[in-house]
Parts: structure tokens; sequence; C-alpha cells
């Protein structure tokens, strides 16, 4: 609560500066991220629940302000990966937004953090500045639902550090992309979804099913988690924590089938708007081969309902693990298989041994995780074939599969080298 009032006074002082028709200076947006900071780490002092993460919270967001600085002032030694074309037009779409009322190409992000520079200013600095608090409230969120899950203590504090560190996750976070409030509120979502799944709340599904909406008005594709969701909501039991079908549940999730088709065909432009130029199977796999990064050769087409079966396991392993080693150009490409590839690879991995020892307790909210990243992935999967692109759309389920990663090694007991002597 600190950092939202704290917050909330930036926002406030910047806002009558602004109104008295003076110019901000770089170094005063600087002391509203100090003032940030400290609010930050005495929320983060005071929490309980969390106490845990306290430590990978506080590293995540120092690394993620360090990328940020390096983003800004550090392009002639190296430039970010993702850091160029697509941040530079969105930030200037905000920009443009704050003069003309009109986003362009920047869609809804690029609005949002228009009204935002109407209070603050145009201050690219401050703007990834906030970006970076979404990034941390997303990890947050995550701390809070491991704790709930009541995971051990290894796999809650192994789970939160890996995810603070990523470097693509992180790079992701800081630079002026669309990817971080969408992962942030999908971690909201998740986190809803998983109230619903352990107290049988529907207030909780109504925001879980709220939040994926409201992140598919930045990019349609997030729609996907919920209609994974709806696949849940026909198979989940609240009552017995068990899947188990019943006839309830079924006429619920046809009604929000119901409401997603009214929501597709009245407010399509807002809730769907990658998804409208779709008006054939054949336009639902993208086959580009631009760039160097592509790997289109490999996944084939959706030319027939044929090829999309045959080809739906080599799209969704491309664009959750590559780019692989055969892919690799440089240093960009290894860091995105190593620190985000690898990390997805080792989910599942996870996940399925977990699945095959037959005796966790948190089995029935892995199977859930599973389908809505299923659904997500296919979505996503059929409709990119470079690995610059990948990398960036599989962080919008970031959260997920840290949840899938941090239940698939609980209970997990690590490996250890015994030396006998012999007599």
């Amino acid at each position: 609560m600190v950092s939202v009032f704290a917050l909330f006074f930036e926002f406030l002082l910047l806002y009558l500066i602004r109104l008295g028709g003076s110019s901000i200076p770089e170094s005063f947006y600087m002391i509203m991220v100090f003032v940030s900071t400290i609010a930050l780490m005495v929320d983060l002092a005071m929490s309980r629940r969390i106490r845990f993460a306290r430590g990978a919270i506080l590293f995540g967001y120092f690394w993620r302000l360090f990328l940020v600085l390096f983003d800004l002032y550090g392009k002639s030694i190296y430039k970010l990966p993702n850091s160029g074309a697509d941040s530079l037009m969105f930030y200037r779409q905000a920009v443009n937004y704050v003069s003309t009322g009109y986003a362009g190409l920047g869609g809804t992000f690029s609005a949002v953090m228009g009204r935002v520079f109407r209070i603050t200013g145009a201050s690219q600095l401050y703007g990834q500045f906030l970006l970076v608090l979404m990034s941390v409230l997303a990890l947050c969120v995550f701390a809070r639902m491991m704790a709930e899950m009541d995971l051990d203590y290894r796999a809650k504090t192994w789970s939160i550090s890996l995810l603070a560190f990523l470097p693509n996750f992180a790079i992701i976070s800081s630079i002026f992309l669309r990817e971080c409030p969408i992962l942030t509120l999908l971690a909201l979502s998740f986190f809803f979804f998983y109230r619903w799944m352990e107290r049988g709340s529907w207030a909780g599904f109504v925001l879980a099913f709220g939040f994926a909406m409201a992140s598919s008005t930045m990019h349609g594709g997030s729609a996907a988690v919920a209609v994974g969701y709806i696949a849940v909501l026909i198979l989940y039991d609240t009552e017995r924590k068990a899947f188990r079908a019943s006839a309830k549940n079924i006429i619920l999730a046809i009604v929000l089938s119901l409401a997603m088709i009214y929501l597709y065909l009245n407010y399509g432009d807002l809730f769907f708007s990658k998804l409208l130029g779709v008006e054939s199977i054949e336009d639902i796999g993208s086959t580009g081969a631009e760039g160097g990064s592509s790997y289109a050769r490999y996944v084939g087409d959706s030319a027939t309902p044929l090829n999309m079966m045959i080809y739906t396991i080599p799209r969704i392993v491309y664009f959750l693990f590559s780019p692989f080693p055969w892919q690799w150009r440089g240093l960009s490409d290894i860091i995105a298989f190593v620190f985000s590839g690898l990390f997805y690879l080792l989910a599942v991995v996870h996940a399925f041994h977990y699945l095959r020892r037959g005796d966790g307790e948190h089995k029935y909210l892995l199977l859930a995780f599973l389908i809505v990243a299923a659904a997500t992935t296919f979505v996503f999967a059929w409709g990119v074939t470079n690995t610059g692109t990948a990398a960036r759309h599989r962080e919008k389920m970031v959260i997920l599969f840290g949840l899938i990663y941090a239940i698939g090694i609980s209970g997990k007991k690590p490996t250890r080298i015994v030396f006998r002597s012999r007599r």
C-alpha cells in the first residue's frame, strides 16, 4: 500500500507541475523513481505472506531498473533483444496520443500509456519504470499464489528466484512493449482462477475471465486463456476438487462461450484485433519466412485440417523452446534459448514427471494450468514463425509456466551424492 500512495503522490505532483506550464527535467523523474524504490522496499519488508520471496523480488526489481537505464543510455554498447523498432513505435504512438488522442499502430497499450503521459509527462524513463513496477506486481502475485498453495520451501524460493532473474523476462519487462501489462493482467487472472479452483468462488472465476479479456484488448491471442478457463470449467468440480463434468458447469461454460461470441461479433476491434483477419483455416497459420530467425520451413501451414493435426506439435515445440542451437545467430539467440526457451522446456518436463509420480497433492491444479497453457500456446504457436516474436509472445505466459514449474519441482527431493567408504 505504501507503493500505491507513493505513486499517487508522484502522479499528483507531476500533474500539478505540468498544469503550471513548467517542463520536467529527467533528473526529477529520477527522484520519483528513488521515492518509489523506497516505498517498494517498505512494502516488501512489511509483507508476511511472501516473506520467502522478498530478496528475490527486490533483486528482480533492481535487475529490471538496471535494464531500463541500459536500454536508454547504453545502446551504443549493446542493444537489448526486442529493443528497437517496435518499442520505439509504441513510445512514439503514446506520445502522439497525448496531443491527438490517436494511438495508431500502438493500439490499446499506447493509448493507455498516452493517457498516463498526459498526467506525468512523456518521459520514456518514467514510462518504462512504470512497466517495471507492473512486472514486480506480477512477481508478487506469483509469490502469493505459491504461498497459498503451500508448496515446499525449496520449490517456492527456487521458482521465484528463477523468474526474478530470467533475462528475457526481465528485458521484456523493462523496455517499452505491451508484453508487460499483458502478463501482469494475466498474472492477476491466474490468481483469481486459482482462487476459484480452491474455494469454489464464482466471483473469482468471473474476475479471472475478466482480467483475461482485459489483456486481450492489447493482444487478441490472450483471449485463448479464457478459452482454457471454459475448458476447465466443463471438466472440473470445485466441490470434490476433481475432474468430473457436471451439468451445471456445462451450462455455465455454454453461457460464457456465447458471451465470447457476442464480444467477438460486436466488440471485435477491442478484444480480438489480432484475430479479425481470420476468414478461413488457411489464415490461421503464419507461414511468413521474413528475417533470418524464421522457422517457417520446419512447421508447415494450415492449408487443411490434416495439416493442422500434423504440424500442431512442431508449431508448439518451436514456439515454446526456440531458438534451438541450429538457429543461433549471435548472443541474442543464445540468451533467448538458455534463459527463456530452456525454462519453458524444464517447466513442461518437470510437470510431466510430477504427473507420472501420481502422488502429488497439487495434481488437479497442475492439470488445470496445463489445459490453460495448451489452449493459449496453440493459438500463439499458429500465429508465429519467428524466434524473436516467439520469445516475446511466450513471455505473456511466463507466470503460468512459472506456476507449472513450481508445482512440478515441489515435493521432489534434490539428488544427493553419497560417498560410502569401502570396508
